[in-house]
């Protein structure tokens, strides 16, 4: 590891001098850096973008809920009213109302 000091000359970090690396070292970087275990690299230390920080600091603050992990692929619709028409009956509806 380079001078700890000056992190963005930072060129690979082993796992143990990863644990000795400050918040601030870390905040600083401003590229990708490899993480080494002997000798070998294991993982990536990826800086966030300026937006993605700024994600993050919100959800952190409580002021931004996170999203869904998956999408959609979880939910699950409210049922329909028992006096509202179904999706099928509002489009020939529509379709009605377009041809008159």
């Amino acid at each position: 590891m380079t001078d700890s000091s000056a992190s963005p000359e930072l060129t690979s970090v082993t796992m143990r001098e990863l644990g000795k690396l400050t918040a601030e070292q870390v905040k600083k970087l401003d590229h990708v850096v490899p993480v080494t275990s002997n000798g070998l690299p294991v993982a990536w230390l990826v800086p966030l973008s300026p937006s993605e920080r700024r994600r993050a600091e919100m959800i952190a603050s409580g002021r931004l809920k996170p999203g869904r992990p998956h999408g959609l692929t979880d939910w699950v619709p409210l049922p329909r009213g028992e006096d509202e028409p179904t999706l099928s009956e509002l489009l020939l509806q529509l379709r009605e109302q377009e041809r008159a």
